[in-house]
């Protein structure tokens, strides 16, 4: 191994510890500040107001964000919008041990949170991209998945015992000490290639004309944008039905059992930890894109079987499968994006990728429900012979549309997945090298 690998390694794992430590401070926060809203003003709509303009902003300008990441320092990008990160949550400390702290603010903070990150996770895929091993990329995925992982099951862990023993103001104490050591560590310790021109810079024309070039390559590589397209196949059949509806189906089915949510959610976290850890222990395979095809299909068959789901043990191992899926499939299909993919381009790809799930996960949540409340449900509560049919795969009474809908999105996402794994252009994937 040579020095220079070496050092990339090293670069690597102190890039991902202060990213790792920073995130968990950040999500705490986060967790904290929904609580502390919903306390004060006692409603649901003022929660989602905060992910409303945290998202909107990332949209406007996602590609132009990742057009900015392609033309210049990924690190000084990095270090800039953490400082705005970190200010932002100084001001919410400040507000709120002035008293003065209202949703307003944290509707201002969220909106230029929303339009940092649209910079932040770009420059962050492209950075990993530079500095590990093109045979490392699934390892180092599944490293992400395991952080991932841990983290959520730990913020809400801490964050409530932190929340009643040293209250809100604590928690973005502790945030800014994270992000002071994401900081520093990147700040003075970890070296990223920078692979930008001399003469190229960011300027207005530049960065318009890295836009087209972004739309010209996607015409020229068509296996790029069906890959593209079944990711946002995916993020949608996934938003309609299980990311957003898997404890009402949980709730109606048990008669409110909350400890049942409790317990499934449970066996979600561990099926990806668990797939989390094989992907950092096993050899990446030549073929990529079978076992992003297992892990999507592992998905879509556990969003159809947890609706035909009717009792506690059979969702807790539907879960699992399907959740053990998720990280293989987001991991290859990043693998592929990554080997691909030309480092040059990838903060546009990576900001592309990001725009898509802003874009279909409140229209699926938005679609969901109204199907629920509005189509299915009251469709599933008469008895005709339709009801009588599916409710052999469904069940009956309360909880019943909306295990339509899971299976419904299930096969129609196995479906297209099916039709667009036949286009010739995807198969080049696995067989020719762009870069």
């Amino acid at each position: 191994m040579t020095k220079r690998r070496e050092s990339h390694i090293r670069d690597f794992a102190l890039l991902f510890t202060g990213q790792t430590v920073s995130q968990l401070g950040t999500n705490m926060t986060s967790f904290a500040l929904i609580i502390w809203v919903y306390t004060k003003n006692g409603q649901v709509m003022a929660s989602s107001l905060l992910a409303i303009c945290s998202a909107i902003p990332y949209l406007i300008v996602s590609l132009f964000g990742g057009a900015i990441v392609d033309n210049a320092n990924k690190k000084k990008i990095m270090l800039i919008c953490d400082s705005i990160a970190a200010i932002c949550s100084f001001v919410i400390l400040s507000c709120f041990m002035s008293g003065i702290l209202e949703l307003w603010i944290l509707c201002v903070v969220n909106i230029i949170s929303g339009f940092m990150n649209a910079f932040q996770n770009p420059a962050s895929q492209v950075a990993v991209s530079l500095l590990v091993s093109q045979k490392d990329y699934a390892r180092v995925g599944g490293l992400q998945s395991v952080a991932g992982s841990v983290i959520g099951i730990l913020t809400p862990v801490l964050a409530a015992g932190v929340l009643s023993s040293g209250g809100l103001g604590l928690i973005i104490v502790i945030d800014l000490g994270t992000f002071l050591f994401a900081f520093i560590t990147l700040l003075l310790f970890v070296r990223i290639p920078d692979i930008v021109k001399e003469d190229q810079n960011a300027a207005f024309n530049e960065i318009a004309g890295s836009i087209k070039e972004a739309a010209s390559y996607l015409k020229t590589n068509q296996g790029i944008l069906v890959l593209l397209s079944m990711y946002s196949v995916l993020e949608f059949m996934g938003a309609i039905s299980f990311d957003s509806m898997y404890s009402p189906l949980i709730l109606a089915r048990t008669g409110n059992d909350e400890m049942a949510v409790g317990t499934i959610a449970a066996f979600m976290a561990a099926g990806c930890l668990a797939a989390s850890i094989m992907l950092t222990v096993m050899k990446q395979p030549q073929r990529k894109l079978s076992m992003m095809y297992v892990g999507s299909f592992m998905c879509l068959v556990g969003i159809t079987l947890f609706g035909m789901g009717r009792n506690i043990e059979q969702w807790c191992v539907v879960v699992f499968f399907g959740c053990f899926g998720a990280p293989i499939y987001s991991t290859y299909q990043t693998v592929i994006l990554r080997e691909k993919v030309p480092t040059s381009m990838q903060g546009r790809m990576f900001s592309l990728q990001g725009m898509i799930t802003g874009m279909l996960a409140p229209v699926g949540y938005l679609s969901g429900a109204l199907l629920a409340d509005y189509i299915c449900e009251p469709f599933m509560q008469k008895n005709g012979k339709v009801q009588q049919l599916l409710s052999v795969f469904v069940g009956q009474g309360k909880g019943s549309g909306i295990g339509l809908i899971f299976v419904a999105a299930g096969l129609t996402g196995i479906l297209f997945l099916v039709v667009l794994s036949q286009n010739r252009k995807i198969k080049e994937l696995d067989e020719v090298e762009i870069l």
